[in-house]
């Protein structure tokens, strides 16, 4: 009998970690930065410290890196947002994860982000 309680893999793209601090920052009125964890051609997880509601009612976000690059106005839409261990054992600083998947790019949104995943990723995660 299989068990039921396991998860089905749903992610169509290879996930891809990133070795530089990326950041993410919601189209907002009070934005609040996210570290990106991983990223793929559908989507992105980000990593935020739990002081107050980091998308909020956002539907788009900006990535930066560095000043190097820019990718501004990426339509997402929240999946999953929950608490995660900090990776600093004596931390007291509580920090959340955040799954979002892309909405639809422009050419020239999806050229980007072609271009960001050759240039700024490691490998998959």
């Amino acid at each position: 009998m299989e068990n039921l309680s396991l998860q089905t893999e749903r992610r169509k793209h290879k996930r891809y970690q990133l070795p530089e601090l990326v950041i993410a920052v919601p189209n907002k009125s009070e934005p609040q930065v996210a570290r990106i964890v991983n990223i793929s051609k559908g989507g992105m997880a980000v990593r935020y410290v739990d002081q107050n509601d980091w998308l909020g009612e956002a539907h788009e976000v900006n990535i930066f890196v560095n000043n190097d690059f820019l990718m501004n106005s990426i339509p997402i839409e929240c999946i999953r947002d929950f608490s995660v261990e900090n990776q600093v054992s004596f931390s007291i600083i509580k920090e959340r994860q955040c799954c979002l998947q892309f909405g639809s790019l422009n050419p020239e949104q999806e050229s980007l982000l072609d271009e960001f995943i050759m240039k700024y990723t490691a490998g998959n995660s």
